[in-house]
């Protein structure tokens, strides 16, 4: 059995029995969106850049939390919402694009990390013909007020998941992977 240790309107931090420590969501599964748009005969794909926690990977390389990263559309599923609602929610809020259902092109279940109890609904969304609003939606923390939206070409997102290039969210390659198999394969 887990102790709560603390405890906030957005995250919970638990200690195990053995001593293990933790933290959890308040809504614990997110969604994970690859958008993509038809571009001739090749793609181009809409990147969410945002900030992450600060990283040290080694004593040279350390990346503030102010480093932007390439994600996708990412958001918490709130009580009662489905992934689907969810997905249309986060892509109007962080892009301004109004999505349908019907812009769902695939999606799949994953595991965020053995060390959360955390689902990722990762999904790709064809924004190909989508209308964009002109007014800036977001939720208005500072977390989206820095991050940042680009097109990127199918060249440049496979650079990037090379990891040549920069480091990314690992949901932007497993949305691309899911991309690959339901959308290039078709």
């Amino acid at each position: 059995m887990s102790k709560c240790l603390y405890k906030n309107k957005w995250i919970n931090l638990y200690k195990s029995a053995r001593g293990f420590i933790y933290a959890q969501r308040r809504t614990v599964n997110s969604t994970a969106t690859l958008l993509y748009a038809k571009h001739g005969k090749d793609y181009r794909f809409l990147l969410r850049y945002q900030p992450l926690p600060e990283l040290k990977l080694s004593p040279k390389l350390r990346l503030k939390w102010t480093t932007l990263y390439p994600c996708c559309v990412t958001g918490s599923l709130e009580q009662n919402e489905t992934p689907q609602e969810n997905v249309i929610k986060e892509v109007f809020e962080e892009t301004n694009y109004i999505i349908k259902k019907q812009n769902i092109m695939a999606g799949a279940i994953n595991a965020a990390t053995t060390q959360m109890n955390e689902a990722v609904f990762t999904f790709v969304v064809d924004i190909t013909n989508a209308k964009q609003a002109k007014k800036h939606q977001g939720d208005g923390s500072l977390f989206e007020n820095i991050s940042q939206n680009h097109w990127v070409t199918h060249k440049k997102l496979r650079q990037i998941l090379s990891g040549s290039d920069e480091i990314y969210l690992s949901s932007l390659a497993s949305a691309y992977i899911l991309f690959s198999i339901k959308i290039l394969k078709k």
